[in-house]
């Protein structure tokens, strides 16, 4: 068996595959279409005597931490033929796709999972999830006076990529769209409408992607950068009284929307959605934006990664210079003990011990250190547990792409 890129002639098979495994059918168009926006050498293969047994695909990204844009490797279309499954393929192509995405520098990675206990054993963690909220006709929040207007345009990205850059960046794990992104992936998954929200300096401040069917308005996407759009925008919304009986809108889970409504008891939805593993934890953190003082002690983390061991090993967080520093010793170095208190050849006296799942929990955001501690995901002292602690800023996990 052999691991290589998919050849251009081998396109149209493998999304003929994907179409078999998700159980969908393209349309002769959609087929074409997608046949010329696919990357080969975005999707890795395993390959016996000529045929296909298993793939997967890793989009090169990015996504916002804390309004920093980084590198993230999208795992998608991940696909074994069913005679063939239950032998180590896609554990061969997920650690193969791993370590390939550590030399392209992209120290995270996305999925959208089938099944979530099946990609925890390769290391991804849920970090996001989705809520949709449903309003009744009677519950459609009343129209207010706002200074601006509501406008429909066409989908062209530029009239609202600066609105969604703005926003995304108040929300960590937000992709960070571009003009193929915007064009091959938001419009084309998100039917119906555009509307944008200009305010009375004709400067746009808002938008919705919507659509109207049997008398029901599903919202997929509603931005606002100020209550000025917010409320024309729920204005618009309410004015298809007469055309709806319910408004389904996707939005931040657990956040403001709900609580903003004249009647908050509307249906909520809330389900997990994407999941996240770091794939170089080093590199990780030397970007991670942690809140050190140069006077604090080192924060110490004794790491664990059963399936991509250049992570494991002990990483030493402190500030120097004014500037966040990561020294990281492997398990077959030998630490200074006068250093760190600690080498890697004996159990640990000093520091924090989690997994590397718990490690993408805690810097998302998406569970706080006291839950995993708790619930023993990190084990370890308890002054360490409050540097650590103290130095994370506040993060909101949120995504609202799907690839």
């Amino acid at each position: 068996m052999t691991i290589r890129k998919l050849y251009r002639s081998e396109i149209e098979s493998s999304i003929r595959m994907s179409e078999f495994a998700f159980q969908y059918e393209m349309t002769d168009e959609e087929r074409n279409e997608r046949i010329k926006s696919m990357d080969p050498n975005e999707t890795w293969v395993i390959e016996e005597n000529s045929d296909i047994l298993s793939k997967a695909t890793v989009l090169p990204l990015h996504v916002y931490l804390d309004g920093k844009s980084i590198p993230m490797g999208g795992v998608s279309g991940v696909v074994t033929w069913p005679e063939k499954r239950r032998g180590g393929l896609v554990s061969q192509l997920l650690h193969h796709s791993l370590k390939q995405m550590k030399q392209d520098g992209q120290v995270i990675s996305f999925l959208y999972p089938f099944s979530i206990p099946f990609y925890r054993k390769y290391g991804w963690e849920l970090f996001a999830d989705a809520e949709t909220i449903t309003l009744t006709r009677e519950q459609l929040p009343p129209r207010e006076d706002h200074k601006g207007k509501v406008k429909r345009v066409d989908k062209d990205f530029t009239i609202i990529d600066d609105v969604y850059h703005q926003w995304a960046k108040k929300y960590t794990g937000t992709i960070v769209r571009n003009e193929k992104w915007w064009n091959q992936s938001v419009f084309k998954r998100k039917k119906g409408m555009l509307v944008a929200y200009y305010n009375h300096e004709q400067n746009v401040t808002g938008y919705m992607i919507y659509e109207v069917k049997n008398q029901k308005m599903t919202v997929h996407e509603l931005i606002w950068l100020d209550v000025d759009a917010r409320r024309g925008l729920w204005s618009f919304i309410s004015n298809h009284d007469s055309m709806i009986e319910t408004a389904t809108i996707k939005t931040v889970a657990h956040d403001r929307l709900p609580f903003l409504l004249p009647d908050p008891k509307v249906k909520r939805e809330v389900s997990s959605y994407f999941m996240a593993r770091i794939v170089d934890v080093e590199g990780f953190l030397n970007i991670y934006p942690f809140h050190l003082r140069e006077d604090s002690p080192p924060i110490i983390l004794h790491i664990y990664d059963a399936f991509c061991p250049w992570n494991d090993g002990i990483y030493m967080i402190n500030n120097k210079n004014g500037a966040n520093n990561i020294t990281f010793f492997p398990p077959n170095q030998q630490a200074d003990d006068n250093q760190i208190g600690v080498n890697c050849q004996h159990p640990p006296k000093k520091g924090l011990r989690l997994s590397v799942q718990a490690l993408a929990s805690l810097l998302l955001q998406s569970q706080t250190l006291n839950v995993l501690v708790e619930e023993e995901w990190v084990k370890g002292d308890a002054h360490t547990m409050t540097a650590l602690n103290d130095s994370l800023p506040k993060l909101k996990p949120f995504l609202y792409d799907f690839f």
